[in-house]
């Protein structure tokens, strides 16, 4: 079996943790080739130092050129990559898909900007209209005509289905759901300590496109200025730095005083080291494929509040502290709720919200391998 990965418009550290995971699956079946093309960037080259030596995996880096450009190779010069090296399945990794091949494609679904009609009233009420033509219609138009005349699709939850409904007609798409975070007992911290009358930490995880609209930062700028108004002790901490935050539009510098700017976080080590004692990580996207930062901080015995959304019950289950987007005073009544409950409770919450995560990621598909096998069993079937 020869695969091709197609990992092109990967580069954040939320979509290199996904790749890395597929391809440590892929590594395990040692009947098959896997031909991996991807964009020169740092966080690519750093996964492919770790991998370039394996026989199995074989990488084609090449320069972002943009959109058009991105069209133009998987089009043409894929079927030519394909050709030459008698490829059996394309695997989209970003989404995207090609108009012409006539093998099998699966296309991973896990940017869900496109499919999103609040995140199109966000656009439509801030009165960005050109940008939402940029950032999101016209995207929007070419990735529907390639899904559109597409029939196979990995998903990371049922929730993703859901969402695409609203745009495209899926009754005869075929859809796999498969876990894409690792939930071995290794994996789950004890739950961290909670004492309310002593410092509290808001946790913001967040890369360089923090000022994105579908991540919403200002509703916790504009939360965290509220909160100073009450009684409560308490810091923030942000991955991001000082300087980039105060040149942006949805950061107040009447936070920097309160404020831990770590900037970037580099390794394993320093991510779990953000995860301390009376710590709740905050999420505002108004949209998820699955928010591996809320993940994490589950992961890590940490209590978290997420927006009460289609995407965030399906991800984290229903147990978990949530608040209305855009909606300062629900937020501040939630944590108001939580800073109220003892360590017990809180604790009660962080299990509960580990056991939905276990449980709900061993109902789907292990690893991308067995998808890639069922596929072209029913394609040979077909023949």
């Amino acid at each position: 079996m020869k695969i091709l990965i197609n990992a092109l418009g990967i580069q954040d550290s939320g979509g290199i943790t996904v790749l890395e995971k597929v391809l440590l699956e892929c590594l395990k079946n040692k009947n098959s080739k896997y031909y991996i093309v991807c964009n020169d960037n740092k966080n690519i080259r750093i996964l492919i130092e770790k991998y370039q030596n394996t026989n199995y995996l074989i990488f084609q880096v090449i320069k972002t050129r943009g959109f058009l450009y991105r069209l133009y190779y998987e089009n043409i010069i894929f079927k030519k990559i394909i050709d030459r090296n008698h490829i059996d399945l394309v695997y989209n990794f970003s989404g995207s898909a090609q108009f012409f091949l006539k093998i099998p494609q699966l296309i991973k679904i896990q940017n869900l900007l496109f499919y999103s009609k609040k995140l199109d009233c966000k656009y439509k009420q801030k009165k960005q209209f050109i940008l939402w033509l940029k950032q999101i219609f016209l995207k929007r138009l070419i990735f529907k005509l390639m899904i559109n005349q597409a029939s196979l699709f990995e998903i990371q939850s049922n929730h993703v289905k859901d969402y695409l409904s609203d745009y495209i007609d899926i009754t005869n798409k075929n859809f796999y759901v498969k876990s894409d975070i690792n939930v071995s007992n290794d994996m789950f911290k004890h739950p961290k300590q909670y004492d309310f009358t002593k410092k509290v930490n808001f946790l913001y995880i967040v890369g360089p496109h923090f000022e994105y609209i579908h991540k919403n930062f200002i509703d916790f700028t504009n939360a965290m200025i509220q909160l100073e108004q009450y009684d409560l002790n308490f810091q923030i901490t942000v991955t991001l730095t000082k300087e980039q935050l105060n040149n942006s539009s949805v950061w107040s510098k009447k936070l920097d005083s309160k404020t831990n700017f770590l900037g970037y976080v580099n390794t394993k080590e320093e991510a779990e080291n953000i995860f301390t004692n009376s710590t709740i990580l905050v999420s505002t996207s108004i949209i998820e494929t699955l928010g591996l930062h809320v993940v994490e901080a589950v992961q890590n015995g940490v209590l978290a509040i997420s927006p009460e959304e289609a995407y965030a019950k399906s991800v984290y289950g229903r147990n978990m502290p949530t608040y209305k987007l855009s909606d300062i005073d629900s937020f501040l009544d939630t944590v108001k709720e939580i800073v109220l409950l003892d360590n017990n409770n809180i604790k009660d919450i962080i299990l509960s919200n580990q056991r939905y995560l276990i449980k709900n990621e061993k109902t789907k598909y292990k690893s991308v391998v067995d998808i890639f096998d069922e596929i072209l069993k029913e394609k040979d079937v077909q023949k």
